[in-house]
């Protein structure tokens, strides 16, 4: 018993935390117990992500991304796999004895809508800073990418700008209209497709740089600046010429993967 007990205050720990540099965790807001059947949804707080997707008290969870949940274990062990990494997963649950797909999204709707970009939303702003939050983030990225790393292993730089891209996005997620902003993403998807080629990670570079020419494709119909355009189209052009530099006789699309989502009935 005291082991259960234990466990039960483990879960609910992992799943009202918010970390520090990420958005909010996808199972954030709500409480489990270990059933027969699979993991019992106790409690789901009003606003947290499974309460969008219409969770509710008393759903069992039977799968996560498509592995079967039997036990609280098994929970604790998907949690740590997609925690930081995913602004979306599926469920399968049951309700009433009737089973449902369920999709549970943590992604910016502004970015997606303005971008097409899926990516976490901010973390919640001490109380001070919640009426400047564009202005706050913007900063925190820029003072990043301002910092000296030149003779920094790359992977210590690699990890600087995704850290600088994580907080550019918050910003986009205030104001994404912002054209400044979007080309601020650009340059650093370039830059990281730059070093993971450098790393020999041709995947993942040809990723970044496919990210980077989306990004300057899309601020390039949304601005009217010459100086914006001409900057846009050069950078465009260097790309291409560093792709069609890369030694390789083939390099895989990169495909994102498309999820059917049922609505459930509340």
């Amino acid at each position: 018993m005291r082991l259960y007990i234990l466990f039960f205050i483990t879960i609910v720990s992992l799943g009202t935390c918010i970390s520090t540099v990420h958005a909010q965790s996808i199972f954030s807001g709500m409480i489990f117990s270990e059933k027969k059947e699979g993991l019992k949804i106790v409690e789901v707080q009003s606003g947290s992500p499974g309460f969008d997707a219409g969770l509710k008290s008393g759903d069992i969870i039977l799968e996560i991304e498509g592995k079967k949940i039997r036990s609280l274990p098994d929970y604790v062990k998907i949690s740590k796999e997609i925690k930081n990494k995913k602004v979306e997963v599926s469920l399968v649950i049951i309700r009433k004895d009737i089973e449902y797909d369920v999709s549970i999204k943590i992604y910016s709707l502004p970015v997606l809508q303005n971008w097409k970009e899926k990516v976490a939303k901010p973390i919640k702003l001490p109380r001070g800073l919640t009426k400047t939050p564009y202005i706050y983030w913007v900063g925190k990225g820029y003072r990043i990418l301002v910092e000296h790393v030149n003779n920094k292993p790359v992977d210590t730089k690699i990890a600087n700008y995704n850290e600088a891209l994580e907080y550019l996005f918050y910003a986009l997620h205030y104001r994404p209209e912002s054209i400044d902003t979007a080309l601020q993403v650009a340059i650093v998807y370039r830059r990281l497709g730059s070093l993971y080629m450098e790393k020999k990670m041709v995947k993942e570079g040809v990723e970044n740089y496919r990210k980077s020419i989306k990004f300057y494709g899309a601020c390039y119909k949304k601005s009217d600046r010459e100086d914006y355009l001409n900057k846009i189209l050069t950078n465009l052009q260097e790309i291409g010429e560093e792709l069609s530099n890369i030694k390789s006789n083939r390099v895989e699309p990169v495909l994102e993967t498309k999820r059917k989502n049922l609505r459930i009935p509340q």
